[in-house]
């Protein structure tokens, strides 16, 4: 798991540990034991940590809606489609030779 958000979030070890700890600390996650594996910690959004995600989807839905809300809406499609794309490539991780 550990390994997925490092990639996703392009962070270090030790970065994503202090993110982690930091985000603890405000009660936005948990960790939480591995049942598999008891040397692994499982990170979770604690319901707080769920409704700051929300707020911060709804904030950044409501920019895009107002940068983008003159544009034909065929454009807004084709806008759409490539965002969708380069989401798609970002989470798969890095193009491979």
């Amino acid at each position: 798991m550990r390994r997925r958000l490092s990639r996703a979030l392009h962070l270090e070890k030790s970065s994503l540990t202090g993110l982690v700890d930091r985000a603890a600390k405000r009660g936005l996650v948990r960790r939480t034991r591995s049942s598999r594996d008891r040397r692994a910690c499982l990170i979770e959004l604690t319901g707080e940590g769920q409704r700051m995600g929300e707020l911060a989807h709804e904030g950044v839905a409501a920019r895009l809606e107002t940068l983008a809300g003159d544009l034909p809406a065929g454009h807004r499609d084709l806008l759409a489609s490539a965002v969708e794309t380069l989401l798609s490539r970002h989470t798969a991780g890095p193009p491979r030779a």
